[in-house]
């Protein structure tokens, strides 16, 4: 099996969540992102806004191409709720998720830019871009070269 494939069904089975391999590797890529909200230590009304947001684009996306439009709404609260978790529970998930990251870049390499993208999106929510946002950005962009994104 490869990373992803380990990381999904631990994850899923931990969270205990119905959710497709492919509705993961979103929350996988947006990953980064979230560090990013999280490296200044507090996660704004207007960060939390943007991640909110971000939440209701992927349920529109996937309820309308995967499922139906009755369950955008429950797909919607899925990615919320797991954006929230993930913001919360940093130190269990983050080494996981940035090895399996650098692994599916082998592979993806175009999921680079939209991760180097969400995280300037995520930084700039709120007041521009920190003196701490810009340090991780620069420190995830090294770890998971995204320098050629």
């Amino acid at each position: 099996m490869s990373p992803i494939d380990n990381l999904y069904f631990e994850y899923t089975k931990v969270r205990n969540i119905d959710i497709n391999k492919e509705q993961f590797i979103y929350i996988l890529n947006l990953y980064p992102a979230l560090l990013v909200v999280l490296s200044d230590g507090i996660v704004d009304g207007d960060e939390w806004k943007t991640v909110k947001k971000l939440a209701t684009i992927l349920g529109k996306e996937f309820a309308t191409t995967d499922l139906g439009l009755e369950k955008e709404e429950n797909l919607t609260l899925i990615y919320k709720s797991e954006f929230k978790y993930l913001l919360k529970s940093r130190t269990q998930w983050e080494r996981k998720f940035l090895d399996t990251l650098k692994e599916y870049f082998t592979k993806n390499h175009s999921s680079k830019e939209f991760v180097l993208e969400t995280m300037f999106l995520f930084a700039n929510s709120s007041n521009g871009i920190s003196i701490e946002e810009d340090k991780m950005i620069d420190s995830l962009t090294e770890e998971l070269g995204l320098q050629n994104a």
